[in-house]
């Protein structure tokens, strides 16, 4: 009798997943469906490419000259949004379905990380590489920058690849955080989560207008430049990343 009981508790402890299992199986749930994590982003990619591309075609047909400030441009920052609004999709569609698949929350928080993650490893090598063509042809023989901006696209190797992954963590880390007050308290939650946001938003706006402070928020900027900003941001990402992990924690299996 203890023979058969130890055999069937070895076989139960054989068929249950390790954690490292269970992560990845997480990141398979997020992969199912290929088109939303894997073709949508590169199609709004692609989208907003050609439409800057048609409009630097025309006016450099029409002036024959180099254009000139578009390496201010703020046209791949729509990619980094999308993740944002894709993590709180994601984590709404499959939360409960996998943890119906015997998943922790602990897993499935570390599984939605790391399928974002790998995202988020694509569009940086993919906007670094593109950002290096746009330099290697003078911006397509046009001056023309979208990719090569003076936001994520100067500098060194290191400093692309830094600033690009920079920007993606800090917009994941906030659609994870949005995502896990989603699944725990709904649109409610979100709507407060808002308004912490905008308050504190304003207080600083308030704040550094009372105080006189543009002036030193301005050069400030200027002197850490676009990737010392982004080093900044890092310390919200991970306070965002932090909390949406507690607050998932307590969300509830079923609606």
């Amino acid at each position: 009798m203890t023979a058969v009981t130890a055999a069937d508790s070895l076989t139960d402890r054989r068929s249950i997943p390790g954690t490292g299992a269970r992560i990845w199986n997480v990141v398979r749930v997020h992969y199912a469906n290929r088109f939303t994590m894997f073709a949508l982003p590169w199609i709004i990619f692609g989208f907003i490419f050609a439409v800057n591309l048609v409009i630097w075609i025309s006016i450099f047909a029409s002036t024959h000259e180099q254009l000139t400030g578009t390496q201010w441009s703020g046209a791949t920052f729509y990619i980094y949004v999308y993740f944002a609004v894709a993590a709180v999709q994601a984590m709404n569609l499959t939360f409960r379905f996998a943890l119906g698949l015997s998943v922790t929350r602990r897993d499935y928080y570390l599984g939605t990380v790391l399928a974002f993650l790998i995202q988020g490893v694509i569009l940086t090598l993919l906007c670094t590489i593109l950002s290096y063509i746009e330099d290697w042809t003078n911006g397509y023989g046009m001056g023309a920058h979208m990719f090569s901006n003076m936001y994520f696209g100067t500098g060194s190797l290191g400093v692309r690849l830094f600033s690009c992954f920079g920007a993606f963590l800090f917009c994941f880390a906030l659609g994870a955080l949005s995502g896990s007050v989603f699944v725990r308290w709904r649109a409610n939650g979100l709507y407060a989560l808002g308004a912490i946001v905008a308050v504190l938003a304003v207080a600083f706006i308030a704040i550094t207008t009372l105080t006189d402070s543009w002036p030193s928020v301005g050069a400030w900027f200027l002197q850490v430049r676009a990737v010392g900003v982004i080093a900044w941001f890092l310390i919200p990402t991970v306070i965002a990343g932090v909390a949406g992990f507690f607050v998932l924690r307590k969300a509830a299996a079923r609606e």
